[in-house]
C-alpha cells in the first residue's frame, strides 16, 4: 500500500470512529476497502450484520442488490452508501415481462429467488430463498416446478436443477462464468495435493470437479477451517485475497482465469471519505479528529 492509500486509510477509520459508523464490506471489494472495514462478509452476512448493527450509522460497501435488501424494511442503524452505482448484471438479467412470461407458460410453478433478484421480482416469488435455506425450503415446498429469479443457480446448487424450468441465457454470473474447465484441471495438476473449492454461480463443468461448492462466505469458511492447508479457489478474485491475509498459514491458488468483478472494484477509499465528510457536515458538526 502506498503513502496516499495509507494516509486514505487512516482518514476513513478517523472519520468512521468520530461519526459513530460501523464499516462493513463485502469479500469481493478491494483490499483496502476490507482493510478499513470493521466487518467483511459474504452478500447475506453484511446484510444481516448492518440490521442488527447497534451503531449510529453503518457504512455498506457492497453491490446494488445488497442495497435495496436493506431497503426493503426500516433499520436502526443510519445507511451510508459510498457508490450508488455497483450494478450487479446477473440481478439486472431478467425483465419482468419474462417473469411473467414464465408465469403463463408454468402456472403451476413455484416462483423462488434469492438475494440477487431486483426488488420487483423478489416481490413476484412465493418463497425468498438464499444458499444458507435453500436445500431445506425447497424440500419443504413439494415437487413441482420451480422458476428460479433471477437464475438458477442457488436453485442447482441446491440440488432442485431438475425442477427448473426457466434457463434464460442471460442470467449468469458474467464474472464467474469466465472460470473454464480447462484451467481448473491445470491447477488441480500442478497442486495435486489441494482441495478444489468452487464458487456455486460457476459453470456446471467446473462446479463438477470441485471438492466443495458454496457461496462466497461458504467458501471462505471451507477454506478457512477445511481439513487441508492447499486449496484451488475458483471465486471472485477478492476472496483469495482475503484467506491469504487472514489464514497465512494456508495456501491458496487460483486458476489462469482472471476472476474480477469490476463492479465490486468500484468502491474506493476516495469514495468512503467523501460519504463520511458529506455525513458529518449533514450533522453540522466538525468531527474531533484527535
Amino acid at each position: 500500500m502506498n503513502d496516499k492509500k495509507r494516509a486514505q486509510l487512516l482518514r476513513v477509520r478517523e472519520l468512521a470512529r468520530a461519526g459513530g459508523v460501523e464499516i462493513l464490506a463485502h469479500l469481493f471489494q478491494r483490499a483496502e476497502v476490507r482493510l478499513a472495514a470493521d466487518f467483511v462478509g459474504g452478500s447475506l452476512e453484511v446484510v444481516e450484520r448492518a440490521r442488527a448493527s447497534q451503531a449510529r450509522a453503518v457504512m455498506v460497501c457492497g453491490a446494488s442488490f445488497m442495497l435495496d435488501e436493506l431497503a426493503s424494511q426500516p433499520l436502526a442503524a443510519e445507511l451510508l452508501i459510498p457508490r450508488r452505482d455497483i450494478s450487479c448484471p446477473l440481478a439486472e438479467a431478467v425483465s419482468d415481462e419474462e417473469v411473467l412470461a414464465a408465469r403463463e407458460r408454468h402456472p403451476a410453478a413455484l416462483v423462488v429467488a434469492d438475494l440477487k433478484a431486483r426488488p420487483a421480482l423478489r416481490a413476484r416469488a412465493d418463497l425468498v430463498i438464499s444458499p444458507a435455506t435453500a436445500q431445506t425450503q425447497l424440500a419443504a415446498a413439494g415437487g413441482g416446478e420451480l422458476i428460479a429469479l433471477p437464475g438458477p443457480q442457488v436453485a442447482d446448487w441446491a440440488g432442485f436443477g431438475s425442477r427448473v424450468v426457466n434457463r434464460w441465457p442471460r442470467a449468469v454470473c458474467q464474472v464467474h462464468e469466465l472460470a473454464l474447465a480447462e484451467d481448473l484441471l491445470q491447477a488441480q495438476a500442478e497442486h495435486p495435493r489441494a482441495l478444489t473449492a468452487v464458487n456455486l454461480l460457476c459453470r456446471p463443468e467446473v462446479r463438477a470437479r470441485a471438492d466443495f461448492v458454496g457461496d462466497s462466505a461458504a467458501l471462505r469458511d471451507f477454506c478457512a477451517a477445511g481439513p487441508a492447508d492447499e486449496f484451488i479457489l475458483v471465486c471472485e478474485a477478492g476472496l483469495a485475497e482475503y484467506l491469504a491475509e487472514t489464514r497465512p498459514d494456508r495456501a491458496f491458488y487460483e486458476t489462469e482465469a482472471e476472476i474480477i468483478c469490476p463492479n465490486m472494484k468500484l468502491t474506493t477509499l476516495k469514495s468512503m471519505i467523501d460519504r463520511l465528510e458529506a455525513d458529518h457536515d449533514r450533522q453540522g458538526r466538525a468531527p474531533d479528529l484527535s
